[in-house]
């Protein structure tokens, strides 16, 4: 639905006819508000060419219309005949559309507005779902599988739907050895009465009739859908095909021949290798084919064997072609052909960034990097991946170079689980890796601390779900890391600066140590789409010195010990020109270890170590505060004073809430520009002290407060897309600032034009 607000050009128009300036839209009868918006953008798809009208917007201001269509009512007749072909399809019967339409004089240029009013009538719902297939092993497989239908009783009745329900029997039944059946084979069909009432040619005398033998289901009509098989026109589409001779050429070229009789040969595992050098393992190869001669065909096995030499990483294409063989029983032969891609790539990146995700850098500042990665595909000959990589990074701040910063990572990609027993991951589990990786850093933070650390940890990656998809993709995946033994080992040397925070604050004198992780880390992530609603879910549970923390010497030395928690959900909802974006986030540290004082007494340690904790605030986080200067609740012992500058925050829980309404702007120079309005909740909380030793309550979270302890911001954002990566301009106000929660419960404190936060990101914010 296009609406203008002022007065555009326009490109070529031409005296004495009347072009088409607005076309709308609007829904009648008694219908959700959200239903109604999809199904208006439905319906405007459907309109005749000539009746859309295409607009360029310049800055939101200027609109000018391209090359407006020229006017002719017989385009309002065709673009009916659509509408109700799309509502039929979306199971509405009975509808009306009609229409009316005006002409404007507009500087000497006739205009024609046009308006459909559209009442799509009662939706039709499942009453019931059968199968009546005469071969009976496809029957058999359909009931075996009818608890997977994706349609589902009094949930409406659509075309699209049913189509959908046809693929997943297909899928099954070619999963099942059928691998000649086809679309053709299967169709729906609907009992006869309402079936005519959704015919698009039925005659409106005809329609009335039926309408009357339903009148006892005129509010709510229901159909009934039986799935049923035509007779094939070849005999051999309900034949069970078995897997015959598999040739493999593992090292082809893109415009070689496969036939090439220089080609060496072996056989392993029954498979047949045609190859030219010996830049693979064959045993590997053959490890990593799903299918095997002589067992049933399946549709998911091929697919997962096209997809898993595809995501193994040395080759550049993968072709799999089948063959029919008629034998005593039907045969498909296969042949595999893997194109190699280059074994090795180096590149070199120059970025600028603003690392707000580490605390060991000041994230408050640009900061400027140069990598260097070497990446190996096929290490070992079994497409053993590893990358080495080397970054040098500076920030830059108030005093040139704030924070210097390099790192050295070496990482191994194994393509299958490594462990003491064998795993069957047969339909379960997909793209297997076991990662083994190795790190060393050092952080030069101006005037604070100088950090060299160490990591080395030893993990599994897989994505679960079991495949039902005739392209190899589950329903849902869900993408899991489990690392069993992680270490790290920071080492802070401080500066004069850190003591006398310390002295001051005496989280610090807890937080700024020598800290050894020794822990294991799970960690799970899930994206679901669904029309225009894309949900992501992620969760990452961490604990540290269980096992390892009954030494008593560790306990009570530089291992820390706690159990991490924390959740995310990010929820989108996308229209034409602009999208709504939600993020909820929550995060809480447990701490149970002991330490000793500078006396030598034992302890209890109280808060996660700096770079294990939470923190709000910057870019990605509550925009209305700098990076980490939001918190602990509403306690003002980190706040300022006239002898001290604001310094960091950290907490053992975090609670955040995060929406956004994004829109476009215009088109400059190839570049877009978007824009956002707003709203950050949140705050972190944690265990705190003041100088007597005395506890701090209003730092830690309890329920009764949350309502105090929850700060506020807002604003809005200017956004240049260059496609490849986004450039983003934040504005916002503290609505509510925790810190004067005694003050009209902080809203509104001391706002003012001038008083906003600027915030310059990388990318979105979630």
């Amino acid at each position: 639905m296009l609406v203008t607000s002022c007065i555009p050009t326009v490109k070529k128009a031409y005296i004495g006819k009347t072009f088409v300036y607005q076309t709308d839209i609007e829904i009648k009868g008694k219908m959700p508000g959200y239903k109604k918006r999809e199904l208006t953008t439905k319906l405007l798809n459907q309109l005749d060419d000539s009746l859309k009208v295409r607009v360029v917007s310049w800055a939101g201001v200027v609109k000018t219309y391209v090359k407006p269509p020229i006017f002719d009512t017989i385009n309002i007749g065709r673009s009916k005949v659509f509408m109700t072909a799309l509502l039929k399809a979306n199971g509405y019967f009975q509808s009306n559309i009609t229409d009316t339409f005006f002409y404007k004089m507009v500087n000497s240029r006739n205009r024609t507005y046009i308006k459909f009013f559209v009442d799509p009538g009662v939706q039709l719902t499942i009453d019931s779902i059968g199968y009546a297939l005469t071969t009976p092993e496809l029957q058999q497989l359909a009931l075996d599988h009818k608890n997977r239908s994706t349609l589902k009783k009094k949930e409406p009745y659509t075309t699209d739907a049913v189509s959908g329900e046809i693929d997943r029997l297909l899928t099954s039944f070619r999963d099942n050895g059928f691998y000649k059946i086809t679309r053709e084979s299967i169709y729906a069909e609907v009992d006869t009465v309402v079936a005519a009432l959704i015919d698009p040619t039925l005659d409106p005398f005809e329609q009335i009739r039926l309408l009357d033998s339903l009148r006892r289901k005129r509010d709510k009509p229901t159909i009934n859908v039986v799935f049923k098989q035509r007779k094939p026109k070849d005999s051999t589409h309900l034949l069970k095909f078995y897997m015959g001779d598999i040739s493999v050429y593992p090292d082809l070229y893109l415009l070689e021949d496969s036939l090439d009789t220089k080609r060496d040969t072996a056989t392993v595992d029954h498979y047949k290798f045609y190859y030219a050098s010996h830049k693979f393992k064959l045993p590997f190869i053959a490890n990593n084919i799903s299918l095997q001669p002589g067992t049933l065909y399946r549709q998911r096995r091929y697919y997962r064997t096209i997809n898993t030499f595809n995501q193994l990483g040395p080759w550049q294409n993968v072709d799999l072609d089948l063959h029919e063989r008629y034998d005593s029983v039907p045969l498909l032969d296969a042949t595999l052909r893997l194109y190699p891609a280059k074994k090795q790539s180096i590149t070199i990146d120059f970025e600028a960034s603003r690392n707000v995700s580490d605390f060991l850098s000041n994230g408050r500042f640009f900061g400027i990097g140069l990598n260097l990665r070497l990446l190996d595909r096929n290490a070992y000959r079994e497409a053993i991946q590893t990358s080495t990589n080397a970054r040098f990074g500076i920030e830059l701040g108030t005093n040139l170079v704030q924070t210097l910063q390099a790192s050295f990572a070496h990482n191994i990609y194994f393509p299958k689980f490594i462990l003491p027993w064998k795993l069957n991951t047969e339909d379960r589990i997909l793209s297997p890796r076991t990662v083994l990786s190795l790190e060393a850093g050092y952080t030069n933070r101006r005037e604070f601390f100088q950090v060299p650390s160490m990591k080395a940890s030893w993990g599994y990656e897989w994505i679960s779900g079991r495949v039902r998809g005739s392209s190899e993709t589950p329903r849902r995946r869900i993408n899991w890391q489990y690392i069993p033994l992680n270490f790290e080992y920071t080492s802070v040397r401080k500066t004069d600066s850190l003591r006398k925070l310390e002295n001051d604050i005496s989280a610090y004198r807890f937080a700024f140590n020598d800290g050894m992780i020794i822990s294991q880390v799970l960690s799970a992530s899930t994206v679901t789409t669904k029309g225009k609603n894309t949900t992501l879910l992620r969760g990452r549970v961490e604990e540290s010195g269980a096992i390892f923390g009954l030494i008593r010497n560790l306990e009570l030395g530089d291992l820390r010990r706690y159990v991490k928690v924390d959740a995310e959900v990010k929820h989108y909802i996308n229209f034409n020109r602009s999208s709504l974006a939600f993020r909820a986030y929550g995060g809480v540290g447990f701490i149970y270890g002991k330490t000793r004082d500078t006396n030598g007494a034992i302890i209890p340690e109280y808060n996660l170590p700096f770079f294990k904790a939470f923190s709000a605030g910057g870019p990605y986080s509550m925009r209305a505060w700098q990076i980490r200067r939001l918190g602990p609740g509403t306690a003002t012992l980190y706040e300022p004073t006239d002898t001290t500058s604001a310094i960091d925050r950290f907490g053992n829980m975090q609670l955040e809430l995060n929406m956004e309404y994004r829109f476009n702007l215009t088109t400059i120079a190839g570049i877009k520009l978007a824009s956002a309005f707003f709203v950050d909740i949140g705050n972190i909380w944690s265990k705190e002290f003041d100088n007597k030793g005395a506890n701090i309550p209003e730092a830690s979270f309890k329920l009764s407060r949350l309502y105090k302890d929850i700060a506020v911001g807002g604003g809005t954002s200017l956004r240049l897309d260059f496609d490849f990566f986004l450039i983003r301009l934040d504005w916002a106000y503290k609505l509510k600032n925790p810190v004067f929660a005694n003050t009209n419960g902080g809203w509104f404190h001391k706002l003012e034009l001038t008083s906003g936060q600027f915030q310059l990101g990388i990318g979105y914010p979630f």
